[in-house]
């Protein structure tokens, strides 16, 4: 018997794959100005317990279900049992990737805080189907949380984007 199930062995394999990720992200981050990478690196660290627990709870183990249980108040054979068998095409998934790489791309070049309202916006209105009222709604409603509290509240100087750095 194995200790991940057949059916869970994709998660598994795209959680490692994500840790991954998440380790170079820290590893890169320390290559930045001790300021700068406060912020990456308090995301890497604790990011990695969380795929570890996650990873854990695909288990079959004593561990694995009484986290399961913790966080779901289901047990993992309970979490297959629920599972959405719908059949999804790979460029469904690959359009997702698109986006999130528009957005980190955005992002490098004109930073967080003009790319995150116009992401929120097209993500709600073109893959959400909201209105154009709510898109905006939330929009600038997430635009107000991230200046406010990183801004504000942390006096954490987000990342401007590359394009100011070249016009000054």
């Amino acid at each position: 018997m194995s200790m991940i199930p057949e059916q869970r062995r994709p998660t598994a394999w795209f959680l490692i794959s994500v840790l991954a990720v998440i380790i170079l992200f820290i590893v890169i981050s320390y290559s930045y100005a001790p300021n700068d990478r406060m912020f990456p690196l308090m995301v890497g660290y604790a990011a990695i317990p969380l795929i570890l627990l996650d990873l854990l709870t695909l288990t079959n183990t004593k561990a694995g279900e009484r986290i399961s249980l913790f966080f779901s108040a289901k047990t993992p054979q309970q979490v297959d049992e629920g599972v959405d068998k719908t059949e999804r095409p790979v460029g469904r998934e690959l359009m997702v990737f698109i986006w999130m790489g528009l957005l980190v791309l955005g992002i490098y070049l004109a930073g967080f805080l003009p790319v995150t309202p116009v992401f929120v916006f097209c993500w709600m209105k073109l893959r959400g189907g909201y209105t154009v009222r709510q898109s905006l709604y939330s929009a600038f409603a997430t635009l107000a949380f991230i200046y406010v509290l990183f801004e504000v509240v942390l006096q954490y100087e987000l990342y401007p984007g590359i394009f100011l750095y070249w016009w000054g």
